[in-house]
This record gives C-alpha cells, sequence and structure tokens, in this order.
C-alpha cells in the first residue's frame, strides 16, 4: 500500500510539472537571472540529425519548466540551512554574499599587456587608471575559514609591478578596507554602492589633480530598500536582507546623458524607471551601454582641460555621476560593446588627450576585450 502511495504521489509529481510546463506561457526573459531564456528550438530534418534540435529541446525544458525560480530558490535554501556555505560560487559570509576569486595571471597580462601598448602607442595621452577591489578582498575576514579564494592583493600588486610608468595608476584598496564598516559593498551584488563610488572617486581626483565635490554638496537618498542583486541570483534564499540603492544628486548643476548607440537623451545622470525592475543598478546611467556622452551643462572651468574619455566596466557606472561634476563633457565607453572603432581612432577624432580607466579586479581578471583599444 505504502510503495503505491509513493509511486501514485511520483507520478502525480511529474504530471503535474510536465502538464504544467507545456500549458503555461513560455517565459522570454528571466527576472532572477537577469538573462533571456530559451526558446522552442527550431524543427528540421538538419537540426535533428546533427543533434542541435536535442541540445535545444533540453536546453528549452531547463529554463521554461514550470516554477523553476521557485524550486531553485527553495533548494539553495535548504542547502543554506544545512550550513552549506558555498553554492555556484558564491561564499554567504556574514550576511552577504561574495563572488570567488581565482586569478588568471595568463588574461590580467594580457589586458595590461594592451593598456600598456595604447599607452606607448600615444605618448601625448594622459592616462589614469583606477583599480577597484572587489568584496572577497574588502571583506576577507568575513570568509569561511576553508575559503580556498586567491588574494587580489596580489592580483594588484602584479599589475602594479607591470603596468606602464606611462600611466598614473590608482589602487583605492586601503581606502576601501580603512571604511569597511560602512555601506560601501551591496550584500547581494557584486557592485560598490555609491558610498563605496565616492570613496573612489576622490581617490581618482587626487590623482587626477581636481577638486572632488565634498558630500555635504549632494543630495543623498535612499532610491529604494528591495534591491536583490546578481550574486544574489546565482545563490537566490527566501527572505534574503535587501539592499538599498543610494543615489547622491547634485541639485546645482544640470547635465544630457546622451545614450549615442540607443539613440536616445535624458537629462539626469539616474534612469529612475529602472527602479522597477530587479536589476536596480541599471538606474545609474541605464545600465551598460556601448558608448554615452554626458555633458555638464554648468561646467564653468577654463582653466584645464575640460573633455575625457573614459574606457569602464559597470564599477564606473555610480562613479561617473560624481565625476560628471569635473568635467564638461565624458566620453564613456565599454569596449565589451563599442567596437565601432578602437579608443585611439576615437580620441583623435575628438580631440581627447585625457583617457581614464576604470575597473574592478575580477574584470580585469576575465574580460578580453581591451584588444579594442588599438
Amino acid at each position: 500500500m505504502r510503495n503505491r502511495i509513493t509511486v501514485t504521489i511520483f507520478i502525480l509529481y511529474i504530471l503535474v510539472f510536465a502538464v504544467g510546463s507545456i500549458i503555461a506561457k513560455d517565459r522570454i526573459f528571466s527576472d532572477m537571472e537577469n538573462r533571456n531564456l530559451a526558446q522552442f528550438p527550431e524543427v528540421s530534418t538538419k537540426s535533428v540529425f546533427s543533434g542541435d534540435f536535442s541540445d535545444g529541446f533540453e536546453e528549452y525544458m531547463s529554463d521554461q519548466i514550470i516554477f523553476k525560480d521557485f524550486l531553485v530558490k527553495l533548494k539553495v535554501t535548504e542547502n543554506k540551512a544545512l550550513n552549506q556555505t558555498y553554492v555556484n560560487s558564491i561564499y554567504f559570509a556574514d550576511g552577504r554574499y561574495i563572488r570567488d576569486y581565482k586569478e588568471n595571471t595568463a588574461q590580467i597580462d594580457r589586458n595590461v599587456g594592451f593598456v600598456n601598448e595604447f599607452a606607448e602607442a600615444n605618448p601625448d595621452f594622459n592616462i589614469t587608471w583606477l583599480m577597484v577591489p572587489n568584496a572577497c578582498y574588502v571583506y576577507e575576514e568575513s570568509l569561511p575559514s576553508y575559503a580556498d579564494v586567491d588574494s587580489q592583493a596580489t592580483t594588484i600588486g602584479h599589475i602594479k609591478e607591470n603596468v606602464s610608468d606611462k600611466i598614473d595608476f590608482v589602487d583605492v584598496s586601503d581606502e576601501l578596507v580603512s571604511a569597511k564598516d560602512e555601506y560601501i559593498y551591496y550584500k547581494t551584488d557584486h557592485h560598490w554602492t555609491m558610498n563605496g563610488a565616492y570613496i573612489g572617486y576622490k581617490k581618482l581626483c587626487e590623482a587626477l589633480g581636481r577638486e572632488p565635490v565634498e558630500k555635504d554638496n549632494y543630495k543623498i537618498e535612499v532610491a529604494s530598500e528591495d534591491f536583490l542583486g546578481t550574486l544574489y541570483s546565482d545563490a537566490p534564499v527566501f527572505n534574503a536582507d535587501t539592499d538599498e540603492i543610494i543615489l547622491y544628486v547634485n541639485e546645482k548643476n544640470s547635465y544630457t546623458v546622451d545614450y549615442i548607440d540607443k539613440g536616445f537623451k535624458q537629462d539626469s545622470l539616474y534612469n529612475y524607471e529602472k527602479l522597477d525592475i530587479k536589476d536596480k543598478y541599471q538606474v545609474y546611467l541605464d545600465g551598460n551601454h556601448a558608448i554615452i556622452r554626458i555633458k555638464n551643462n554648468s561646467y564653468d572651468d577654463t582653466t584645464s582641460s575640460n573633455r575625457v574619455i573614459v574606457v569602464k566596466d559597470s564599477y564606473a557606472h555610480s562613479l561617473l555621476p560624481l565625476l560628471a561634476d569635473n568635467y564638461e563633457e565624458i566620453i564613456v565607453v565599454d569596449l565589451r560593446y563599442y567596437h565601432e572603432k578602437t579608443v585611439s581612432e576615437l580620441a583623435h577624432e575628438e580631440g581627447i588627450s585625457d583617457i581614464i580607466f576604470i575597473n574592478n579586479v575580477d574584470f580585469i581578471n576575465s574580460d578580453d576585450n581591451f584588444l579594442w583599444l588599438m
């Protein structure tokens, strides 16, 4: 009798998920995973015999299974309750999600080599490179004792030793570690908060010889209190502590942001509509874009260079609204998406000789797009 009940429950379980997955409307995008989901693959004689249809169908079923987000969250919550503190390359550490870090020295050397070549080929450029450590560096003591995380201090030291002397290398690690008890990194996302970005901004201004805008000149507002970031998406649990999205607003200045790649403009450094989606970090400059122009319509300093190109990853998004107060125009380039021309060509075409790189260590460790510099 007991076996019959078990078999019946199992069959009902399979039927619910099979029928539910068929009846339910296919989802195009997953807010939880922040990615497009696989759709039903094309059926053809070629795709069937080549195995493409089988592979595509397996991916489709994995993405479109009913209650997928709930089941993933249930599984991770169960693992965490059983004191498992490492899931999908994420450590649970004192209420914080921290991504694992394994140094890829070969990739780092390639990227540093491309930046060095860029500097050597353009001796008339003034190049500054801000390097930002990730949470695994700043909150190293919060990691489990067994955590096998490579040292980003070693990585940064390696970059310092190998970067060209034509580049002003700026390391903000010490300042961030000193402020680690403040809200400078998100708990559920891999980025720093705008508080952390402000620390980086001050350090960068010091290297650039520019006067940073002091904190009391900004209206600091909590724009959202329910942000769950990318690290949470990789290891979601029920009742997770949410993050705040903090904005620094300089009400004395006006700006125009031209999203050249998408063909629209805004008169704000923040796209408040993005606060209504899961990836609320996109509130900063509308998220990732190939190229944008930020114009400070209130800029009146004629004593120094007033235009700059920033080559960046997404850590720069919450720093650029601060740096916008120090330049009349910033051209922002993301090498992951901008392949229309090289940065050398863009800089010469625009008549700009000041170049700033803003990168986090994990990005330098993994990205392979620096070849687009020249």
